[in-house]
């Protein structure tokens, strides 16, 4: 394929450049969606695989059989359990916790949060091993009763108002917030300090926007005294996860007992089906864009079968025309395909900043290889397939009724 096709193939396509536009936009949005949805995914898949690796030495007890990490906070388990599963060999840390959701209100504006109740000794112990860490003041002193700990989004003002926009206070150690229970009323509490941000995990990102108190203090407020809705566990040593896992389910029979992995692992499932279905969609906007790649390219040899003919009379191989229909065609899919590239990376960046201001914590988009390859290596198929059809019909052309042709 020597200099003379690529010229002629790019003057072609700049004769008709609205066409030619209009054709490229269909393959740019595909592209784009495709981009983005690939490293949306990438992110979340590094988020979890680094949670994993990071946790999977914990083991969850939830009440009831079938619980899964989807109905914590709907039922309760007896708290003199913990005291039991404190003695099982290789469990190096326990933290009972019970989950509500409510609001806080804090210089008059009132927010939703999740609030768990916890024991402070034990959550300090727990949270040693498997972060995060402080950023300002001090845990939740043990014997305390109305002191709190709050995520890092609660404590910086990394959350969305109504109306949009972003509170963008700063809750230091010392300053008060209330805290509503089931009947309304508010409590008062004194911040004693907040986390570090836990990182771009779906995970920490529920403990980003959490608000800690003493567990006997929840339990007092929503009358619950005695009752917990989760319990987690510290391996010593991953290779005995299973081991714990079983002593707690001939503990405890009628509860279910779940790693970390998992529960993150029910995640996973979620996110790649949402994934495919997002790819999906995905790929009828590629199709689309091919379709239009084809009715561009057929309709240019139509318009320029006096034009081929005369290649043709001059001695040009069918392989000339073949090649210069082809160039064509992959011309304009590969450069739709880089700015659908580009687009697409933004589209990424902008819609989880879109979210994290809902749901801070969400792991960012990744642009590896794999996304670079995915985006390229759909955009020169879809090219070389678009392009093979209306490039033989050109080169079969007869060139003696080509020149005829009226136009």
């Amino acid at each position: 394929m020597d200099r003379e096709i690529l010229k002629i193939a790019f003057r072609n396509l700049h004769r008709r450049k609205i066409r030619t536009f209009f054709t490229m936009l269909g393959i740019i949005i595909a592209i784009a969606s495709i981009t983005a949805l690939v490293s949306i995914a990438e992110g979340f898949q590094l988020s979890i695989s680094r949670t994993l690796q990071s946790t999977s030495n914990v083991v969850i007890v939830l009440p009831g059989m079938g619980a899964s990490i989807w109905t914590i906070g709907t039922n309760t388990l007896n708290e003199s359990v913990v005291d039991e599963l404190r003695k099982i060999n290789h469990v190096e840390a326990v933290n009972p916790v019970l989950v509500k959701f409510t609001v806080m209100e804090y210089r008059g504006w009132e927010i939703p949060v999740t609030v768990m109740g916890i024991i402070p000794r034990d959550a300090q112990r727990f949270y040693a091993l498997t972060g995060p860490q402080l950023q300002r003041g001090q845990f939740i002193p043990q014997g305390s009763r109305f002191k709190a700990l709050l995520g890092y989004s609660l404590a910086n003002g990394r959350v969305q108002k109504e109306g949009g926009g972003y509170l963008n206070w700063e809750i230091l150690p010392g300053q008060t917030i209330k805290i509503y229970d089931e009947n309304g009323r508010a409590w008062e509490f004194k911040v004693s300090g907040n986390f570090q941000e836990s990182g771009e995990s779906v995970i920490g990102g529920f403990i980003d926007t959490s608000v800690f108190v003493p567990l006997g203090t929840l339990q007092r407020m929503y009358s619950e005294q005695g009752q917990v809705s989760f319990i987690e566990l510290w391996v010593d040593d991953v290779s005995f996860v299973n081991q714990v896992k079983e002593q707690v389910q001939k503990i405890l029979p009628s509860a279910t007992v779940i790693t970390e992995s998992q529960g993150i692992e029910v995640v996973v499932q979620i996110e790649t089906m949402l994934n495919n279905l997002l790819i999906g969609i995905g790929s009828i906007a590629l199709f689309v864009g091919a379709l239009g790649v084809i009715n561009t390219l057929l309709t240019s040899v139509m318009e320029r079968t006096r034009e081929i003919g005369t290649y043709r009379a001059l001695g040009a191989k069918k392989r000339f025309v073949l090649e210069m229909i082809l160039l064509e065609g992959m011309m304009m899919t590969l450069i739709g395909g880089i700015i659908g590239f580009g687009f697409g990376v933004l589209m990424a960046e902008i819609v989880v900043g879109l979210l994290r201001a809902k749901t801070p914590g969400l792991p960012g988009p990744v642009v590896d290889a794999r996304v670079v390859a995915v985006a390229f290596g759909v955009t020169v198929i879809v090219g070389l397939l678009a392009s093979i059809y209306p490039a033989k019909k050109a080169a079969k052309l007869n060139p003696a009724e080509a020149i005829r042709h009226v136009e």
